[in-house]
């Protein structure tokens, strides 16, 4: 666990959720908040075992920051398949996951949400547009929403080509409703959402080949009036994932603050110039083993931000 702003880190202890031979670990998905209900900040743990079924068997645990301890919980959700490649999205107190639904929610995607005061599942259906591409769950002004895009490749030939942004609100009746805020028909595929800045704008990269004169890495997109930004950070083609990030001071208690001589200074930008520089020389998988060679000499190459 990393405080980027304190320069202070905390090893955390080994899950109690582990592989073993005759139980292999399929999938691993993380989410990190703050409980305001308990004044604690939790790392919580969804391990996936492959099952003799269609449906994964599941077992969760909850880090505590405050205990200092891991704990496996019994709450489970057995209705969903947690997308891979997405880690738990803050929202109001709780950890969201795009899913596939299971069961009664099968052919359509769903949202499950981990209430991190109560330590409880629910499973949250998503609007029908969402089961012909692709989802990225986000927080916008406070509020749960999912962006649509287009899939890459689709198997069935049923694939959207346009962009939706659907944001989740509280209606009069008390209920919560989906509304659909954004439609851009005739989307690429090569612009990907990657989360949200200042929660009010939404944060999408380029993949694939690109026109580096004309194109930004990012660029923001505002769902109000449909203006676009450029981002002033340029990235080789590599893999990224964005965090929404608010400084604080607190502290990780049995941290120690790394010395500034260290060349690992857990310093963003010399980790993304490390890496590029190695890639241009040796190549994007000798790259990625020399700066996992780096974090792994002395600490965790898997950092959860306190905000």
């Amino acid at each position: 666990m990393w405080n980027p702003g304190t320069k202070q880190i905390k090893r955390l202890p080994l899950p109690l959720i582990t592989s073993s031979r005759d139980n292999p670990i399929w999938m691993v998905f993380h989410g990190f908040g703050f409980d305001s209900f308990n004044n604690d900040y939790k790392l919580v743990r969804i391990v996936s075992f492959r099952g003799n079924d269609a449906s994964p068997f599941l077992r969760v645990e909850v880090y505590s920051l405050r205990e200092a301890v891991w704990k496996e919980i019994e709450e489970r959700f057995e209705l969903a398949l947690l997308c891979g490649g997405q880690d738990g999205v803050v929202v109001d107190g709780s950890l969201n996951w795009a899913a596939i639904g299971l069961q009664g929610f099968a052919d359509r995607k769903v949202v499950v949400s981990f209430d991190m005061g109560r330590e409880v599942f629910k499973t949250i259906p998503l609007p029908p547009v969402t089961r012909y591409g692709n989802v990225k769950v986000v927080s916008y002004m406070g509020l749960l929403a999912v962006a649509v895009y287009p899939l890459v490749f689709a198997a069935n030939g049923n694939n959207m080509n346009r962009f939706e942004f659907w944001v989740q609100s509280d209606c009069e009746d008390g209920m919560k409703r989906w509304s659909n805020m954004v439609v851009v028909e005739n989307f690429s595929k090569s612009l990907v959402p990657v989360g949200t800045w200042g929660d009010r704008e939404l944060v999408f990269k380029h993949v694939g080949v690109r026109d580096r004169e004309n194109q930004s890495s990012l660029f923001l997109f505002d769902p109000v009036d449909h203006t676009t930004k450029r981002l002033p950070v340029d990235f080789v083609d590599i893999c990224f994932q964005g965090f929404s990030y608010v400084e604080s001071l607190v502290s990780c208690d049995t941290t120690r603050e790394l010395p500034t001589s260290d060349p690992f200074d857990f310093d963003p930008l010399a980790v993304q110039s490390m890496f590029i520089a190695a890639y241009r020389n040796v190549g994007y998988s000798a790259a990625l083993s020399i700066l996992r060679a780096g974090a792994a000499s002395e600490f965790h190459f898997s950092l959860f931000i306190l905000t």
